[in-house]
């Protein structure tokens, strides 16, 4: 079976084997790798989270490695300890995603996402990550209409209402639009708008914690 999938985490079996816990197109699985613990092994790197691998497997129910090519290197991230941070918050994420979802679309967005660390400000890549993905959890937030009035002509942001308030029920601030920006705009990271990450990603803690079924570090 021939498949891609970023690696969540792994976990020694038997004497001389691992298991990595891969998210795929087809969502979660577990692959056995055969003497993934030994030192000069072949598969010794296949086990590293936040590696996404083109790889082939066994076609039986418990697949086994057989081949495997890196598509990234999350050692390039490790002199960067937020890149660091904004990649395990997003593996803990996928290691939540309900299994009742599009796995192929939720795959290839995070793949993205994952790839664009490098690149780009880490705590640009979490937001856009972050709020896109809400989806994935049934989570719609009201940002065209106010949640108190139904009025449309938003300009704000509420974490305590869950979404988008209108300027007779608060006052206007930069939040909301970049919640519009990132929740439905599809285009490269670097073309996203930049903003106040500390304030964004503050209310988007706040915002997880409120209305988000799993728990989160961050």
């Amino acid at each position: 079976m021939k498949l891609e999938g970023i690696i969540l985490s792994s976990v020694d079996y038997k004497e001389s084997s691992k298991i990595i816990n891969l998210y795929t197109s087809l969502g979660k699985m577990g692959i056995k790798i055969p003497g993934g613990k030994n030192p000069k092994g072949a598969y010794l790197n296949a086990s590293t989270p936040g590696l996404i691998l083109d790889l082939i497997t066994t076609d039986s129910k418990n697949k086994s490695l057989i081949e495997y090519h890196p598509i990234n290197n999350p050692f390039d991230l490790v002199n960067d300890l937020s890149k660091i941070n904004a990649l395990m918050v997003i593996l803990d994420i996928l290691k939540k995603i309900p299994d009742e979802n599009n796995h192929k679309s939720i795959y290839e967005f995070s793949k993205k996402i994952i790839l664009s660390l490098n690149d780009n400000n880490p705590d640009k890549v979490l937001s856009i990550f972050l709020i896109k993905i809400l989806y994935a959890y049934g989570v719609n937030p009201n940002l065209k209409s106010c949640v108190i009035c139904n009025n449309k002509n938003v300009v704000s942001f509420s974490v305590s209402k869950g979404g988008a308030l209108c300027d007779n029920c608060s006052t206007p601030d930069d939040t909301l639009n970049t919640f519009i920006e990132y929740y439905y705009d599809k285009k490269d990271i670097k073309d996203y708008s930049d903003t106040d990450f500390k304030i964004l990603l503050d209310k988007i803690r706040n915002y997880y914690i409120n209305f988000v079924p799993i728990k989160i570090n961050f």
